[in-house]
């Protein structure tokens, strides 16, 4: 899919609490500033949710506004069935959030599940990811697993580069133009600490992505 510049981009990012959803929204909006984004709005649900809760951020940005205001980015939610990209840390994260999916929407997502209170307590049975995949499907196509985490930990012996590595990924999907790879690296070194192993996490992810999305 070829993006105008007077597009709007819309990018839902879910997971759970405590695996960086904030810091990657953060990220992608600064990287789009410094590629001279002329509108860029954000929207984040946290505060309140507790380690490991559900937790969702909207990222919208333009990069060229028009003359006609009508057209122009207003709003900082995305509604429902608009978003062109969905980086989810959590499988089932992108089930809940689905609301805002459709056929245009390129999914990436963790194959690592953190089943919630009521699976651990035998209330639930978390879905096999086959299932999650079967009904993302039924939205879209472009449906993306990978083992984040999996990666990190033989890489970096940490999880905390779980959301770089998916960052990388989703660049491959297209679904975030006008943002080039300097600018992610650019706002890492002014903003995120360990500078050396998340800009090696972008770029696995970069070359997860190549590998599966050209195949």
């Amino acid at each position: 899919m070829k993006f105008e510049e007077t597009d709007i981009i819309n990018i839902v990012i879910a997971g759970t609490a405590g695996q960086g959803v904030i810091t990657l929204k953060r990220l992608i909006e600064f990287a789009a500033q410094k590629a001279g984004v002329e509108a860029c709005f954000g929207a984040e649900h946290h505060g309140l949710a507790q380690r490991e809760g559900a937790i969702i951020s909207h990222t919208r940005y333009q990069k060229k506004l028009t003359e006609n205001p009508r057209y122009n980015l207003q709003s900082s939610l995305i509604c429902y069935g608009d978003a062109d990209l969905y980086i989810c840390m959590e499988p089932v994260e992108a089930l809940r959030q689905g609301i805002f999916a459709s056929i245009k929407t390129s999914f990436v997502i963790n194959e690592r599940d953190i089943p919630n209170i009521l699976v651990t307590a035998d209330m639930e049975t978390y879905p096999p990811l086959e299932k999650i995949k079967g009904i993302l499907n039924v939205y879209s196509d472009q449906v993306f697993f990978m083992n984040a985490t999996e990666i990190s930990l033989s890489s970096f012996d940490s999880n905390q580069q779980v959301n770089l590595i998916l960052l990388g990924f989703a660049i491959m999907t297209g679904k975030l133009p006008f943002i080039e790879i300097e600018h992610y690296e650019e706002v890492i070194k002014e903003w995120l600490r360990d500078v050396d192993s998340n800009i090696k996490a972008l770029h696995l992810g970069v070359g997860k992505g190549r590998e599966s999305i050209q195949n």
